[in-house]
């Protein structure tokens, strides 16, 4: 009854996922893995992430999955010999962990976006993938809340033993995406935005940058000179206070040297 109980959920999962993925455009497994066995990309180990998201603007990006043919290349612990083949792998959810409160978990569809799989029609379940052979997901929709985020998936690998399916669940993590606006992403800059996920090259230097060189150096400090005493209309004033004064000097001083 377990068995069959775990089966109908898979089901229902690979389902849900393909009724939900319906008007998307269809992804093509054509990755590169070079000679690799077994592999994801984006590859978190390799320091790779999904593309990043604008809000409220359509997304689109491509998970790739080159499923291996042999169990022990996926888990060398497994009680299998050498020479087991996988039967399938079954992609059983992605959750998504707020980085920034990592008690907060969300599904794809809670931030705005699917998970689409598309397994070549090797199955009648799409998120059903055979081994030894490659296979994507797409990740799509219209992002709904800003974050950085990362990706958990969970596959199960099943191999036959005397003719019934037997099941392991593993953990895939690691992989991230960030969600936000397009703004300057210099942390240094004056109009730095800690929420921008794409640099848009608006960003106009750091603070006491009066040139905007990304610089504080002696040109810096000349055009404050020129412009010390002003009492009205005053261009340079570091403090903000309407004036260009001793304090603003003493302010530029603080970050004399600073690179941008």
């Amino acid at each position: 009854m377990r068995l069959i109980h775990s089966i109908k959920n898979i089901l229902l999962t690979g389902l849900i996922i393909l009724l939900c993925g319906s008007g998307y455009s269809q992804c093509v497994a054509d990755y590169d893995f070079g000679d690799d066995v077994i592999g994801i990309a984006p590859d978190p180990y390799q320091g790779e992430t999904f593309d990043p998201a604008i809000l409220g603007e359509p997304y689109l990006d491509i998970l790739h999955m080159l499923i291996p043919e042999f169990v022990l290349e996926v888990d060398p612990t497994l009680p299998f010999s050498p020479e087991t083949t996988l039967d399938s792998v079954q992609l059983i959810s992605m959750v998504m962990v707020d980085l920034d409160d990592t008690l907060s978990l969300y599904y794809p569809e809670d931030l705005g976006l699917i998970v689409t799989c598309y397994n070549n029609g090797d199955s009648g379940y799409p998120c059903t993938f055979l081994g030894n052979n490659q296979y994507c997901a797409t990740v799509t929709g219209t992002p709904t809340i800003s974050g950085h985020f990362r990706a958990d998936i969970t596959i199960k690998g099943y191999v036959l033993v005397f003719g019934f399916p037997f099941g392991q669940e593993q953990l895939f993590g690691s992989l991230m995406i960030n969600i936000g606006v397009e703004g300057c992403m210099n942390e240094n800059a004056i109009n730095y935005n800690p929420e921008a996920v794409i640099d848009d090259g608006s960003c106009l230097g750091c603070y006491g940058d009066i040139d905007g060189d990304f610089s504080v150096a002696i040109p810096d400090l000349l055009l404050l000179l020129t412009a010390y005493a002003c009492i009205e209309d005053c261009t340079i004033d570091l403090n903000e206070d309407g004036l260009t004064t001793v304090i603003d000097l003493l302010a530029l001083l603080t970050v004399f040297g600073n690179i941008c």
